[in-house]
């Protein structure tokens, strides 16, 4: 035998045993792919049963979340109202006080507002003060305030000279009427 015989031989022999276990190979992998394609086909019907609640569980779940969005903006919204009240409050008060020319303006406001703040509300434009029964505009609130002895450390002094004198009253002279002595002798004196 020559050498090409003996290579053909070879090749005749490889190539028929490369299709005998081609052959087998086939056989035994359609078996599996028949199998794996059944496992595949049962796995798919048990996991679509249970998708359609997971959906329905999922819609619900989303539900929830915007329920959650939802009460978390109302919140947000009512806390900014209620910034926004107090603001006004705030501001209003600040107003009555700058017109009460009262001393320390911003630590009146803080007394007063510690001490008013759930009492003050507001009904269109007017600011009042609500205690109890009692109902009296914001202005009379503050002036009844700087009366008392809390607020009477916030009150102006008056323009009378020493600690014993006593505050008068100016009355306008009359031009017609004589001008008695005492009185000529108290105006030399101021």
């Amino acid at each position: 035998m020559t050498e090409q015989e003996i290579q053909a031989l070879i090749d005749a022999s490889l190539n028929s045993f490369k299709t005998e276990i081609s052959t087998e190979f086939t056989k035994a992998n359609q078996g599996l792919a028949a199998s794996v394609t059944k496992e595949i086909k049962k796995l798919q019907t048990i996991q679509s049963t249970p998708t359609e609640p997971s959906e329905n569980n999922q819609e619900k779940l989303t539900l929830r979340a915007l329920e959650q969005q939802l009460t978390d903006l109302k919140t947000q919204l009512a806390n900014k109202d209620l910034e926004t009240i107090a603001a006004k409050r705030s501001s209003a008060v600040s107003q009555v006080i700058a017109n009460s020319k009262a001393l320390s303006p911003s630590a009146l406001q803080k007394l007063f507002l510690l001490d008013y703040s759930d009492k003050i509300k507001q009904e269109g434009d007017k600011w009042y003060v609500a205690q109890g029964d009692n109902v009296s505009s914001l202005e009379d609130a503050l002036n009844s305030y700087l009366s008392s002895e809390d607020g009477k450390a916030f009150v102006p002094p008056s323009g009378v000279k020493g600690s014993s004198a006593q505050e008068t009253k100016v009355t306008p002279v009359d031009p017609n009427q004589k001008v008695k002595a005492e009185d000529a002798l108290f105006e030399s004196f101021n």
